[in-house]
């Protein structure tokens, strides 16, 4: 990459970094947009994005591998150590036939759980030996933020052995009371469901997947949480019932008893989450919680999730708490703006 090119793009990412930005967009013939506090900034002050500067990018952060691998596949995405406190997680694809990037800010001074606002529940999380625990929501909402706080709040606190399985790593972990192995897909396996495959083989107490989609690793994930491991994961959907419906599609109709009984049986915790702007500025975390009691396991096992709202609004003993709930709480409060609310109702 071209000196001055080198110059721009270092001092646009520690600009970034010191405005606490999430996110920086790429796109050619525009400005540079930053995304801070869930807020996009066009930085009109900087140089409108030429292709050759997009182009040169490939060449500052990829081997000569990856760019084979875009170039092919048209997407890539990998992690990169920017400096001892931040990691970057930078996306190459293209749109209109042209090259576009998404670089992602990940902050490795992990926040403390009692600094998430997540509900109690979370504190119960950390002592379970095994099950799968499941974070959803929009992409952007804090959800490896989320995983990455409790695996390293067990990492000081319990003796076990981690095992992550992620596409790319996003933050590096130092083993602290337990061992934490970090595994990265295409580099250190060929797949998540490798991944997962192989962990099972192992002695692994605690099994973090970086995400899960598809109906293979759907199943293997509750495979590896139903014989004994305790499984973290993150699935793309906004909602606790299309999450569990995802799992219920993974099964073929001729398992579909086999895989509603699994589920009601593996599955411990999900978290629904939202970034939510404050009042004032800044952003505060809203999470709904399910946990698998009693009448959840009876619920899930017959199949009858439009039922699950209200034992979620029930079963405030068992720590759930549904997200029109917080949301309304937030807004009684005046933590947020009732417009706020209003864009995350379900």
């Amino acid at each position: 990459m071209p000196a001055v090119d080198e110059l721009y793009l270092t001092e646009l990412i520690n600009d970034a970094i010191r405005n606490e930005a999430s996110s920086i967009y790429f796109d050619i013939s525009n400005y540079p947009v930053i995304k801070s506090s869930g807020k996009l900034n066009k930085i009109s002050t900087r140089d409108v994005l030429t292709k050759d500067f997009l182009e040169t990018m490939k060449g500052f952060f990829l081997s000569d591998e990856q760019t084979n691998e875009l170039e092919i596949k048209k997407e890539i995405t990998i992690g990169y150590d920017w400096s001892s406190d931040m990691r970057l997680t930078v996306n190459f694809f293209y749109q209109k036939e042209s090259l576009s990037v998404v670089i992602d800010l990940i902050p490795l001074n992990t926040k403390e759980l009692k600094d998430l606002n997540l509900p109690s529940i979370v504190s119960n999380i950390l002592n379970l030996n095994s099950g799968l625990v499941l974070v959803c929501g929009p992409i952007g909402s804090g959800r490896t933020t989320t995983i990455i706080s409790i695996l390293q709040t067990i990492n000081k606190t319990r003796d076990k052995r981690i095992l992550t399985i992620e596409d790319p790593i996003e933050y590096e972990f130092i083993n602290d009371k337990s061992i934490i192995q970090q595994r990265e897909v295409k580099k250190d396996v060929s797949s998540i469901e490798d991944g997962i495959s192989q962990s099972m083989d192992e002695a692994v107490d605690i099994l973090f997947i970086s995400k899960i989609s598809t109906s293979r690793q759907i199943k293997l994930a509750l495979e590896s949480a139903s014989s004994g491991k305790l499984v973290f994961a993150i699935m793309d959907f906004d909602s606790i019932n299309t999450v569990i419906e995802k799992m219920f599609a993974s099964f073929s109709s001729s398992q579909k008893d086999l895989g509603r009984t699994l589920v009601s049986e593996s599955l411990k915790v999900v978290i629904n989450q939202r970034l939510l702007q404050k009042v004032g500025g800044g952003r505060i975390l809203a999470a709904e919680v399910f946990v698998m009691n009693s009448s959840g396991k009876t619920i899930v096992k017959a199949g009858r999730l439009e039922q699950l709202k209200s034992v979620m609004q029930t079963s405030r003993n068992d720590n759930m708490q549904d997200l029109n709930s917080v949301l309304k709480f937030f807004v009684q409060k005046g933590v947020i703006k009732p417009e706020e609310a209003e864009k995350y109702l379900i």
